[in-house]
């Protein structure tokens, strides 16, 4: 069918559709505090669990302003050590990423061919945090406070191929 319309043999042949995606979980989390009342002789310490659970439901941009749950944690008192783990179990948000292209190439003459191209990085335009603030008394503590990626990137290209 394509070999007796020369019109439908340019709009239905030469595409090609690329993509590419990086999915991961997020990096744990450590909280800690200021080590303003114990006698160790760090600048921080870990605070102390309060047994609620640090995990929050939602999704991140649900949560930018409390993504750690805050009543999980007191300031460990004076002239002790905080008796929080190492990393709290919970990891920061993830990353969704996916760059996704689309060409389409077009024979000029026996020799000659055109590409025409447009690719889009972070097609979804899927923001990516960074891990929530995590010193336990400061007062961005737990806020996703700022992004790591770029917004939505596209571009469009032309290829001559000889």
């Amino acid at each position: 069918m394509l070999n007796r319309s020369k019109l439908l043999d340019a709009l239905v042949r030469g595409w090609a559709i690329n993509g590419l995606a990086i999915i991961q979980n997020g990096f744990p989390l450590f909280v800690y505090q200021t080590n303003q009342n114990s006698v160790i002789g760090t600048g921080e310490q870990r605070p102390n669990a309060t047994g609620v659970t640090p995990v929050l439901p939602g999704s991140p941009q649900e949560r930018l302003n409390n993504y750690i749950n805050s009543d999980a944690f007191t300031l460990a008192p004076a002239f002790t050590f905080g008796n929080v783990s190492r990393n709290i179990g919970y990891r920061g948000p993830g990353m969704s990423n996916f760059d996704l292209s689309l060409f389409k190439t077009v024979r000029i003459a026996e020799r000659f061919r055109v590409e025409l191209r447009g690719e889009a990085l972070n097609g979804f335009n899927t923001p990516l945090f960074a891990n929530p603030n995590t010193l336990f008394g400061s007062s961005n503590f737990g806020r996703l406070v700022y992004q790591t990626n770029t917004p939505r990137e596209m571009q469009l290209g032309l290829r001559l191929k000889f």
